[in-house]
């Protein structure tokens, strides 16, 4: 009886979380489903021109420049919804449904079901994807695509379709550009056995739509570029924070005040880096960043970042362990406060840290562990690490950035449970 009173909570869940996104979809006004970064609005720039002209240029810039940052799949979904522009958040809200959904089939197998069901509660209900869900971001539908890669490989073993998804991730997000070519690199050492045949089609799935997107780029910039927003942000946030480090190493700064990010510590070497770039001739790209052609700029940005990282490697590397600490235990506070209107977060912070905290050691006891005993990464293992190491890059991260992270270490806690016989299925 017990069993089958918690067989039936999910649906209960589910339709606490609808009511509550219908109450927060209908109370606002379109433009509060923006994100702090405004992001948003770069997104809506191309969708309008998508819809209005039938081109991918933002709309401030439309017969100026080329847009090279963004790829193509938001904005071609927010074009097909701009009268109503609540449907989206909408969608991305079913969508987290779909990957919680996911989350609960794949742990069911491997764990109880009161462990299972915790699970699901606890993704369903995390407070930074329930955020980035009704924000005009791509996380909500990274994280779907993410979850359901994982499923069609893990449960189905379907490679070929695993393949496809993890070659359009790119044109949803350029960083997962990281996932798709690694994926091809790694494939013959995770699949011995695999044909040549077979390995030259999942091959092509993995990198024709990145290409493809590149090959866009090259006819309309004569630079064979997939995005500029790599090259930015290797001088805007991966540069620009070792010179952070370095100035807080020279100014003598305990190790507490060194892993504390300063926002505008970060800004100032952001814009004294780009000042420092040798660009001729050529407009800068400052202040409202992007500009209409970002493309010409990016060679000589990733030349001068790549520079200042050679020469800077301790700070490099704490930079990338300053990165994972935010990227693992960032409790997303500004972002629930922003979303949902609420203030006085300390108790939630206390909590969500905590238990946050329980997660990621029993996760990463999971991974070090399974690496350690099976000699050699496995498949899940190597896509979490993909997911991972740009965003050590990352000068500034924060939640909305490891929320991709999540669905993968709830799967290797739930791996770690499993193992007490109490919890097992």
């Amino acid at each position: 009886m017990k069993n089958s009173k918690i067989k039936y909570l999910p649906s209960v869940l589910i339709l606490i979380f609808l009511i509550f996104i219908s109450t927060n979809l209908i109370s606002k006004d379109t433009n509060e489903f923006y994100d702090p970064a405004r992001d948003s609005l770069s997104y809506l720039s191309l969708a309008e021109s998508i819809d209005k002209y039938n081109k991918f240029e933002r709309l401030e810039y439309l017969g100026q420049g080329t847009e090279t940052i963004r790829t193509p799949i938001y904005p071609l979904l927010l074009s097909l919804f701009l009268n109503n522009l609540k449907t989206i958040i909408l969608i991305q809200s079913l969508l987290h449904v779909c990957s919680s959904l996911i989350l609960l089939h794949m742990v069911k197998k491997i764990t109880s079901q009161f462990v299972s069901v915790f699970v699901f509660f606890l993704f369903l209900f995390n407070p930074v994807l329930v955020s980035i869900s009704q924000l005009l971001i791509t996380e909500s539908i990274s994280i779907f695509l993410l979850s359901t890669s994982l499923y069609v490989l893990l449960e189905k073993n379907n490679k070929f379709l695993f393949c496809l998804i993890c070659g359009i991730l790119p044109l949803v997000r350029p960083a997962f550009i990281v996932v798709a070519f690694g994926f091809l690199i790694f494939m013959k050492v995770f699949n011995k056995d695999l044909s040549l045949k077979k390995f030259i089609v999942l091959s092509l799935l993995l990198i024709l739509p990145s290409l493809g997107w590149t090959i866009r780029n090259y006819l309309q910039t004569d630079m064979f570029i997939f995005s500029s927003l790599s090259s930015m942000n290797l001088l805007e946030e991966t540069a620009s924070g070792i010179m952070s480090i370095n100035e807080d190493f020279e100014g003598g700064e305990t190790i507490f005040e060194i892993i504390n990010i300063e926002y505008e510590e970060r800004r100032k070497w952001s814009q004294i880096l780009r000042n420092e770039v040798n660009l001729g001739d050529l407009s800068r790209v400052i202040a409202n960043a992007p500009g209409p052609n970002p493309h010409i700029v990016t060679s000589e940005y990733q030349k001068y970042a790549l520079n200042v990282i050679k020469d800077n490697k301790i700070e490099l590397v704490v930079l990338g362990s300053r990165s994972l600490i935010y990227v693992l235990f960032e409790p997303g506070d500004h972002l629930v406060e922003y979303v949902f209107k609420v203030d006085n977060l300390t108790l939630y912070r206390y909590v969500f840290t905590f238990l946050n905290l329980f997660i990621i050691l029993l996760s990463y006891k999971n991974i070090i562990q399974s690496t350690f005993n099976n000699k050699k990464i496995d498949t899940l293992i190597l896509f979490y690490l993909l997911l991972l190491t740009p965003l050590l890059l990352l000068s500034t991260p924060h939640a909305r950035f490891g929320s991709i992270l999540i669905f993968f270490h709830l799967l290797f806690f739930s791996k770690e449970v499993s193992k007490k016989p109490y919890f097992q299925r």
